[in-house]
């Protein structure tokens, strides 16, 4: 009576579940490396699809001619820094008043979002060329309002809603001095 008990039902299996199985590790490592050949010929292809840096070709030298050339006159229209400059400004205003409504509901999380919003209507500001008659006093304005948000972001991270009103309120104070200086551009 010797009766097999380890297999009594292997005889009825598919012999497609009886061969062994490759290793797990062996398929991660396949996939792994298809991808790092997908990113491959990825960055290949990208980089054979660039156009090619132009090699500069012999331009004639410029002889110097014998009439003065005119001196270079500011014809720029400031009207168009005017507009930009006081429309980002007014961004910013209304970023403030978003920071002072989220003190009000205690929204520590939007609170930083508002920061966010501050930091990229600076860079926005810092990004417009001031006409050279308000150049300095803009520059020094900006400056100043960069001290504000950092001084508004290091209330929020210290959770002092008080060092945030402050600062939100010498950040307006700020905003109308640099309207000041907008408005003496010609």
């Amino acid at each position: 009576m010797t009766e097999n008990l380890a297999t009594p039902h292997r005889d009825a299996l598919a012999p497609s579940i009886l061969a062994p199985r490759p290793p797990a590790r062996v398929r991660v490592w396949v996939l792994i490396l298809a991808i790092v050949l997908a990113f491959g010929a990825g960055w290949g292809a990208a980089t054979l699809l660039q156009p090619a840096a132009s090699t500069p070709s012999a331009e004639p030298e410029q002889t110097q001619s014998a009439t003065p050339e005119p001196e270079e006159v500011d014809d720029q229209d400031d009207s168009a820094f005017v507009k930009v400059a006081n429309r980002d400004l007014d961004d910013f205003e209304d970023d403030l008043d978003d920071v002072d409504t989220t003190l009000d509901e205690d929204g520590f999380w939007r609170l930083l979002t508002n920061a966010v919003e501050l930091n990229y209507n600076v860079s926005q500001l810092l990004g417009h060329e001031a006409p050279k008659s308000i150049e300095n006093d803009w520059a020094d304005g900006l400056a100043q309002l960069e001290k504000d948000v950092d001084a508004i972001e290091a209330g929020i991270t210290s959770s002092s809603s008080s060092t945030v009103r402050s600062a939100v309120a010498d950040a307006r104070d700020t905003i109308e001095g640099l309207r000041g200086v907008v408005s003496r551009v010609d």
